[in-house]
C-alpha cells in the first residue's frame, strides 16, 4: 500500500475494537480506535480520516447520529456500520446518509478486510473512463473502476445514450459467493435508490433464513413496491455460486435482460430468465433455476433491447453462434476481454436488426480455487457433559486430518478447550441444561474456531479481570483462560450479551495437511 489510509474505529466493545485495530494495522492501515462516540467526533474535527468504522448502538450518540455529524465536517469520508441489531429500516437510513457498507455481528476479520478493500476501491470509481473495444476502433465503451475486481467482475457499456443506471453488489461467505446485478432508468430521480436495493439485498442475505436468489429478489421487490409510490421497471439478476459443490443457483427478471453461461470446452448456454419487470406487483412469483459449472466458467449478463427482441422472435441463434466463436478463439480467462468482445458482437447484431439503443455487458468469473482452501466442521455439546475426555479426543480427531504440526494442533485444541470450559462453567445457571456449539473452519492458511453458547452472557469488564492471573480463582471469576487463548492463538474476539449468550472467535495460522 503506497499511501496509508487513515481509519477510525468507534465501538464500546473493547475486545472487538482492539482485535480490529490490530488486524487492520497489520494490513498497513493507519488506525485509531476509541470507545466514546462524542470523543470520536472531536477526533474527526482534528484529523482527516479516509474511513470511519462505527458500531450502530452506543451510549450517548449512536452510529447513525455520529455519521450524520461527521458528514457536516468531513463530506468525503467513507463509513462502515457494524451491528448485531440493525433492522432493514435502520440499514436503509444508514445508506441514505452515506454509509458505504454495513457488517453484521458476529463477523470474521477476513470478511471485514474485504469490505474495507471494496469501499476504498469504490471510492476510486470514475464514470468517464473510456476505452476501445478489442480489435475495433469504431466502437467506444465506458467502464467503471468499481467493476474491476481482479478479473472477477467487469461491466462495459456503449455510448449510444445513457438511459439506464446499472448497479451491482456481492458478498463472499466461505464457499458461497452471492452477487446482484440490476438496472433502473436514469429518468427516475430517486436519491440512493441503488444503495437501498443493495441494503435490502445484504440485510436479507446476512439475516434471513432463506438465502436463495428467489427469496432475495422477492424481498427486494416487495419492499420497493410497498415503499416507493412511483412505479417504474426494475431489472434484477441474483446468483448464488457454491464453489464447493460447483452449483449455480440463479434468478433473473427484466424484459431486456439476457443471461448466458459459458463452460470451458462447451457451447454457450442461454440461462432461463423472465421478461417481467419488477416493481410492478409485490406478489409477483419469483422463480429460480440451478445448473452445474466447472472452474473457469463465466456468467455473461447482457442488457440490450435488440437482443431481447431477437430472443422473443426466435432469432437468437445467429448471435449465440458468433458468441461461441468468440469464446473459442478469444482470451476466455479475462473478464474484460470477454465483455468487450461480447459488446462488439452486440453492436454488429444491433446494426443487422436496425436497433440503436443503450446496452451493457457484465461478466463474472466462476473460479473454484476456494475448494482447496475451505473446510468446515460443526459439532454441538450438550450440557452437562458426561465424559469430557471423549470431547478432547473428538477435537483431536477432527483437527488431526487437517493440521499437520502437532504443536499447532494442540495449541488450537487447548484454546478451544478453555472456551468450552468457560461456557460450561458460566453460560448456564446451575442445574440448567444447555448446549455449546463449536465450529472449526479452514480458510486459506488459517484455522478459525468459534465457540458459541446461548446462555446468560456476562459483563465484558468482569470477564477481563481474570486476565491478571489466569490460574488464580479461575473457577470463581468469569473468563477462564483468556490470556492463554490470546497467547496460543493469533486473534481472539469475544462477544457477549444477555440476550444472545457468548461467542469466542479464535484464529491461528497453521501448517495444513493437503491430502
Amino acid at each position: 500500500m503506497n499511501l496509508k489510509k487513515k481509519i477510525l474505529l468507534v465501538d464500546d466493545e473493547e475486545t472487538l475494537r482492539w482485535a480490529l485495530h490490530e488486524a487492520l494495522t497489520e494490513e498497513g492501515y493507519d488506525v485509531e480506535n476509541i470507545s466514546d462516540s462524542v470523543k470520536a467526533l472531536e477526533l474527526v474535527k482534528k484529523t482527516n480520516y479516509d474511513l470511519v468504522i462505527s458500531d450502530l448502538r452506543m451510549p450517548t450518540m449512536g452510529g447513525i447520529q455520529l455519521i450524520s455529524e461527521i458528514k457536516k465536517i468531513r463530506s468525503k469520508v467513507k463509513f462502515i456500520i457494524i451491528t448485531a441489531y440493525g433492522s432493514i429500516e435502520t440499514v436503509i437510513e444508514a445508506m441514505h446518509i452515506g454509509v458505504s457498507d454495513f457488517v453484521t455481528k458476529p463477523f470474521k476479520i477476513e470478511y471485514i478486510k474485504g469490505v474495507i478493500h471494496k469501499v476504498f476501491n469504490d471510492s476510486l470509481m470514475t464514470n468517464n473512463d473510456r476505452g476501445d473495444v478489442a480489435r475495433s476502433e469504431d466502437i467506444k465503451v465506458v467502464y467503471e473502476d468499481t467493476w474491476r475486481h481482479a478479473n472477477t467482475f467487469f461491466l462495459i457499456k456503449n455510448l449510444q445514450g445513457v438511459t439506464k443506471h446499472r448497479f451491482y453488489d456481492y458478498v463472499v461467505l466461505g464457499n458461497l459467493r452471492v452477487f446482484l446485478f440490476g438496472s433502473i432508468s436514469n429518468d427516475m430521480k430517486l436519491s440512493n435508490f441503488d444503495n437501498v436495493i443493495k441494503a435490502i439485498f445484504r440485510y436479507s442475505y446476512m439475516t434471513g433464513m432463506d438465502k436463495s436468489p428467489a427469496s432475495l429478489i422477492k424481498n427486494i421487490n416487495q419492499y420497493i413496491c410497498k415503499n416507493i409510490i412511483q412505479r417504474f421497471p426494475v431489472s434484477l439478476f441474483c446468483a448464488v455460486l457454491d464453489t464447493q459443490s460447483q452449483m449455480l443457483c440463479f434468478s433473473g427478471y427484466g424484459e431486456e435482460l439476457i443471461s448466458l453461461l459459458y463452460v470451458p470446452n462447451k457451447e454457450v448456454a442461454v440461462l432461463e430468465s423472465h421478461p417481467i419487470s419488477l416493481n410492478m406487483f409485490p406478489g409477483t412469483v419469483i422463480l429460480q433455476s440451478t445448473v452445474s459449472f466447472t472452474s473457469g466458467s463465466k456468467i455473461v449478463l447482457v442488457e440490450d433491447s435488440s437482443l431481447a427482441w431477437a430472443v422473443k422472435n426466435g432469432k437468437i441463434m445467429s448471435y449465440i453462434d458468433k458468441l461461441n466463436e468468440v469464446m473459442a478463439d478469444g482470451n476466455i480467462s479475462n473478464c474484460e476481454y470477454i465483455a468487450k468482445d461480447v459488446m462488439l458482437q452486440i453492436e454488429r447484431f444491433r446494426k443487422s436488426v436496425g436497433h440503436e439503443e443503450d446496452s451493457a455487458v457484465m461478466v463474472s468469473d466462476m473460479e473454484c480455487e476456494i475448494n482447496k482452501s475451505y473446510w468446515e466442521e460443526v459439532i454441538s455439546l450438550i450440557i452437562p457433559i458426561d465424559n469430557y475426555e471423549k470431547i478432547l479426543e473428538r477435537f483431536e480427531k477432527i483437527l488431526s486430518s487437517v493440521v499437520v504440526d502437532n504443536l499447532e494442533r494442540h495449541q488450537v485444541i487447548t484454546s478451544v478447550n478453555e472456551a468450552v470450559l468457560n461456557a460450561v462453567t458460566f453460560a448456564y445457571n446451575k442445574n440448567k441444561c444447555g448446549e455449546v456449539f463449536i465450529k472449526f473452519i479452514k480458510l486459506r492458511d488459517e484455522i478459525i474456531a468459534e465457540v458459541c453458547d446461548h446462555g446468560c452472557g456476562f459483563d465484558i469488564k468482569n470477564y477481563r479481570k481474570s486476565d491478571m492471573n489466569i490460574y488464580a480463582d479461575s473457577a470463581e471469576k468469569s473468563g477462564r483462560g483468556i490470556l492463554l487463548m490470546k497467547h496460543l492463538m493469533d486473534r481472539v474476539i469475544i462477544q457477549s450479551t444477555k440476550n444472545t449468550g457468548t461467542t469466542v472467535h479464535m484464529a491461528k495460522r497453521v501448517s495444513y495437511n493437503e491430502n
